[in-house]
């Protein structure tokens, strides 16, 4: 799966440097998002506004003033004034996992999407735990299986085949596991078709895993 399979493409709802930060906070509002790409020459970026952005042009200095004369002041000041330039950036066949990546070392909640200089997307924090939510079948009916195995070879296989052998569907997984290569690994599955005693009675025979924790879900 791709950054272009999940990110919202163009048309963009977006802002110019220009404009003012009341009426890019108005769009913001009105379309219920929380990144605005600013835009020059139609498709270049030019940096990205936030609310948190929006909120910091307040001067502190306005703290004790009306919410009427709190707009005044944000509707003199221009997007370009407030907005972050130094935006990470993603592309269309760029891995969903690599884009989730990018936005946990930056500590950033979206990745406008560019083809070459122009901006194609905008792919947010919000699509990607929707992707996460369908790996792991959250939606999906079964029992949820959290167990840890050896950290080596086959042992995924092993796991599913043991399911399969008493007609159980192995409808989702992921997996983690720490730093150290020697550290056990852990799987979380969804499987439908069996019961939860039939797949705990199935996994417990085999040697090694340790089963964390089974719920239906």
């Amino acid at each position: 799966m791709f950054v272009k399979d999940r990110m919202t493409a163009q048309p963009l709802v977006v802002a110019t440097p220009d404009t003012p930060v009341t009426a890019a906070q108005q769009l913001m509002q009105e379309h219920n998002i929380r990144h605005l790409p600013v835009v020059e020459n139609h498709s270049h970026l030019a940096g990205l506004l936030t609310r948190e952005a929006v909120i910091k042009a307040i001067p502190w200095s306005a703290a004790s003033l009306s919410a009427l004369e709190t707009r005044y002041i944000l509707s003199k000041i221009k997007v370009s004034k407030v907005m972050l330039r130094d935006v990470p950036t993603t592309t269309e066949d760029t891995p969903v996992e690599e884009a989730a990546r990018i936005m946990v070392d930056r500590r950033v909640t979206c990745l406008p999407v560019l083809r070459q200089a122009a901006l194609v997307g905008i792919i947010t924090d919000i699509d990607l735990l929707a992707v996460t939510m369908e790996m792991l079948g959250a939606r999906r009916k079964g029992v949820r299986l959290s167990v840890m195995v050896p950290n080596q070879p086959g042992e995924m296989a092993r796991l599913s085949t043991a399911i399969a052998s008493v007609g159980g569907n192995l409808a989702a997984f992921g997996s983690w596991k720490g730093l150290d290569e020697s550290e056990p690994l852990g799987i979380v599955l969804k499987v439908d078709r069996i019961s939860r005693d039939q797949l705990i009675g199935i996994v417990e025979k085999l040697e090694g895993v340790q089963i964390l924790d089974v719920r239906e879900a």
